[in-house]
């Protein structure tokens, strides 16, 4: 059971990332066509949801 646990939330957090790098190419959008407080606020909210990820991976591996 712990072992199913762990495999789901690694592959949540492997979603995450992945979401959170497209995030990150549409805020380099956004900054592009001039929206620079719309792209500081996706940006904000991405590295919320990167380090939401990384203290998933910390406490997976403790």
């Amino acid at each position: 059971m712990a072992h199913s646990l762990k495999y789901q939330i690694g592959e949540s957090v492997r979603t995450i990332e992945a979401e959170v790098g497209k995030l990150l190419d549409l805020a380099a959008t956004l900054r592009e066509a001039g929206d620079e407080e719309m792209a500081a606020a996706v940006s904000t909210q991405a590295n919320k949801l990167l380090e939401a990820a990384v203290a998933l991976r910390i406490a997976m591996s403790g």
